[in-house]
């Protein structure tokens, strides 16, 4: 029977990998109708909606602002903006394909600032998780055993690629955190791609407030590399595809270059959800969301 589902995710940015979630649940999802809402712009639910789903994305945190008079950042309130509406009116609803944020080395805090969460935690339909790390922590502060893991739901996307004989020959640099232009150590590989006749290219993966600044840099410092900025889901899917090397500072990044067997790195002190990444589960179960989530509509 056909649903109509909402799905409230970090998509709408420009960031291409959350962009990526949206363009998943309709490959996998054809026979519902689907909405997209922004997990921090609240907006109302339909008046017919069958189901609401959190998801995907690094969407499960509370980083209020030091000092701040309540436990709640404008983001958890704008996540329970949706739950409550979901609550409220008797719409199921549940979490698929998400994540735990958490800065760097801030780990060992998750039970004071996720504990807004809890609650939500503990009525949510289904739950599954992108790390077996986030599933702990799920299980530890909702006291649930029914948390599942999967690999992440853009493990899925398939977008149709045009043919292309020549081989793949640039190293694709993705900037965020520690890889751009102004590190030591970034800087030093990019001379020596330089040095070996390499082609170098710099892939915009982030959304623009976040890019522009950093592939303007590398214009600048390095004149000789090819600039990708707002590159969206299909095109950095297949930028990545015919990389010789892939070095990223983003998530997604990482995603695509495992999707195509291209080799990787990323920086030792990358985001939380980079160094919690399983990489030795097969990428396929990432199909475990879904059948998760049919399995509840069959209910």
């Amino acid at each position: 029977m056909r649903k109509k589902i909402a799905f409230v995710g970090a998509s709408g940015y420009g960031n291409s990998g959350d962009d990526t979630y949206p363009l998943v649940f309709a490959q996998e999802l054809p026979e519902h109708e689907l909405v997209i809402y922004n997990s921090d712009l609240p907006a109302a639910l339909p008046d017919d909606l069958d189901l609401l789903v959190l998801g995907g994305g690094g969407i499960l945190y509370n980083n209020p602002k030091e000092g701040a008079a309540d436990a709640e950042s404008p983001h958890f309130r704008a996540m329970r903006f949706y739950m409550d509406a979901a609550m409220r009116r008797g719409i199921p609803w549940g979490i698929l394909s998400c994540g735990f944020q958490f800065q760097i080395n801030r780990e060992a805090e998750y039970a004071t600032a996720l504990k807004p969460w809890v609650p939500y935690l503990q009525q949510a339909a289904f739950i599954t998780l992108r790390s077996p790390n986030c599933v702990r922590i799920a299980q530890e502060i909702s006291g649930r055993d029914d948390v599942r893991f999967f690999p992440d739901a853009a493990y899925l996307y398939r977008p149709a690629m045009e043919e292309d004989d020549t081989a793949a020959h640039a190293v694709t640099l993705v900037p965020a955190g520690l890889v751009n232009v102004r590190n030591t150590l970034i800087n030093h590989y990019v001379r020596q791609f330089a040095a070996s006749g390499t082609p170098v290219q710099w892939l915009g993966m982030g959304a623009p407030v976040d890019d522009d600044k950093l592939l303007a840099e590398a214009a600048v410092r390095s004149p000789k590399s090819q600039i990708i900025a707002h590159a969206g889901p299909r095109l950095a899917f297949e930028t990545i595809a015919r990389s010789r090397f892939v070095i990223t500072g983003r998530y997604h990044g990482m995603i695509f270059a495992r999707i195509h067997r291209v080799p990787f790195i990323t920086p030792v002190d990358s985001p939380y959800k980079i160094r919690m990444e399983n990489l030795e589960t097969d990428m396929s179960a990432a199909a475990g969301h879904f059948e998760v989530l049919r399995q509840f509509l069959r209910r």
